[in-house]
């Protein structure tokens, strides 16, 4: 039961942050939102400092805790279980209910994502009204993709997932060779590398 809640908290968190600028770029108006602030062009540094340190932590969990984030807060992972759960109570009367709810979700998940980048109210007046504009274009199409994840290929996309492939170049099975795996080197020297133009940059 923890584990399930656990999941949909995550599930919220994440697909939430736009609508409260907890982590959103507007391109459009050339700002940058982090944990509800607004940051000034000097300090958009701080931005892409907090984005690639969140990537090496991300690969950290990767490496250390393997599919902890699979279980824990993988939201893809967390939908899927929903709609394969659906299917084997409904038989195959729940093909049609799976669809129709990995629809209307995908339609909120991607009007979550575009929101990353532009501002969610112009975003959601484009949709109320049915402009057909970039923002319109751009959920709907996202929409298309998510619902095709989460409806037909729900069980087979962690064979390509980020996270999945993360763990690929940066586990190691032996720790004790883990200096010597050309993984660690690539995927944390590239981040750490990164990050410090960033911040002479910045500075």
């Amino acid at each position: 039961m923890a584990k399930h809640v656990i999941r949909w908290a995550f599930f919220i968190f994440i697909f939430t942050l736009p609508f409260w600028n907890g982590f959103r770029m507007d391109i459009d108006n050339e700002k940058l939102f982090l944990f509800g602030f607004q940051l000034s062009y000097e300090a958009g540094y701080l931005f892409f400092v907090f984005l690639f340190l969140f990537l090496m932590a991300f690969l950290s969990i990767a490496m250390i805790i393997y599919r902890a984030f699979c279980q824990y807060a993988c939201p893809h992972n967390t939908f899927s279980m929903l709609l394969n759960k659906i299917e084997a109570k409904s038989g195959g009367k729940g093909k049609a209910l799976t669809f129709i709810l990995s629809a209307v979700v995908s339609l909120f998940m991607a009007y979550s994502t575009v929101s990353f980048f532009y501002d969610p109210l112009t975003i959601g007046a484009s949709l109320m009204n049915f402009v057909m504009n970039k923002y319109f274009f751009l959920v709907t199409s996202v929409a298309v993709i998510y619902t095709a994840l989460s409806y037909k290929a729900r069980n087979s996309f962690c064979k390509v997932c980020p996270y999945g492939l993360a763990q690929g170049i940066s586990t190691v099975d032996d720790k004790a060779r883990w200096l010597t795996h050309p993984g660690i080197w690539i995927t944390w020297g590239t981040t750490a590398g990164l990050v410090l133009v960033l911040l002479v940059g910045w500075f």
